[in-house]
């Protein structure tokens, strides 16, 4: 089972009391839940424990985590599909970024929404430049309407389209990268 873990560490969490926020709601966690959540905040973790696999269960009904059955880079992007990616309040030391990862992190930071994965990836994938007429909750609508065509509109459509994409394995890659180096989190 690989899975990832979501929402934000609160300041005033313990050794003994993780307390995670996730939307308006903050989640106290202990034992193994947290042993569990602590280990997997910065990168995907692999485990066949049935214990462990238990707690990843309990945690995913608390919308605290993602996970596949499977480990391979599909079963990363689709647990990665139903996360949402924020950019995170770094400290003034920052790790330096490649190409793909700054690309990503200006989308992330610049756009007027929440982009989901699948979204990333899309502007990846056709090299959609980022400039100032997509950027800010003023240029939200546009951003969008490049992203959905008559061929993308459609549910679920463009997380397909974007599971089949050349660069899927190169954005997840960044993605899980970016986590790691605390540039963003995981919602």
């Amino acid at each position: 089972m690989l899975y990832l873990s979501k929402g934000v560490l609160c300041k005033n969490s313990t050794t003994d009391e993780v307390r995670v926020a996730r939307g308006n709601t903050v989640i106290t966690l202990t034992g193994l839940e947290a042993e569990i959540w602590l280990g997997g905040r910065f990168n995907m973790v692999s485990t066949d424990d049935k214990e462990k696999c238990n707690a990843i269960h309990s945690l995913y009904d608390m919308g605290l985590a993602e996970y596949e059955d499977a480990t391979d880079e599909s079963a990363q992007y689709h647990i990665l599909t139903r996360c949402i990616c924020c950019p995170a309040k770094t400290s003034l030391i920052k790790k330096p970024l490649s190409k793909c990862e700054r690309i990503v992190m200006i989308w992330l930071d610049n756009a007027g929404l929440r982009l989901s994965t699948a979204e990333l990836m899309y502007l990846v994938e056709n090299k959609v430049k980022p400039t100032d007429n997509l950027f800010y909750e003023e240029n939200a609508q546009a951003l969008v309407e490049t992203i959905y065509t008559k061929d993308t509109i459609f549910d679920n459509i463009l997380e397909n389209q974007m599971g089949n994409a050349k660069c899927r394995n190169e954005v997840v890659y960044a993605l899980l990268l970016l986590l790691s180096k605390k540039r963003i989190v995981m919602l």
